[in-house]
């Protein structure tokens, strides 16, 4: 049984609620649960669905652009263009 509920303990609820509530609002109060069991299945099942769709969705793969190079007018190295110094020799560009 859930919960560890054996028979008898469920008997026993069955007549406290029915004790507590009276006959003619059990049957509301047994509908609300069962709404309140059903829309938290449901939002259960979207949430698990929508990281499932998440974690399968396929990455995205991005090309980086090639960077022109251009030779540093110092010490010949070739550098990015439009870098202001050269990363080897530190001359100006």
């Amino acid at each position: 049984m859930p919960f560890g509920l054996q028979p008898t303990h469920l008997v026993i609820i069955a007549v406290a609620a029915l004790i507590i509530f009276g006959p003619s609002r059990l049957p509301e109060i047994g509908r609300a649960v069962g709404k309140t069991l059903k829309e938290f299945q449901s939002a259960t099942r979207e949430a698990t669905q929508g990281f499932t769709d998440e974690v399968q969705k396929p990455v995205e793969v991005r090309k980086e652009e090639p960077v022109a190079q251009v030779a540093c007018k110092s010490c010949n190295k070739f550098i990015n263009a439009g870098m202001k110094f050269c990363p080897e020799c530190g001359a100006a560009q």
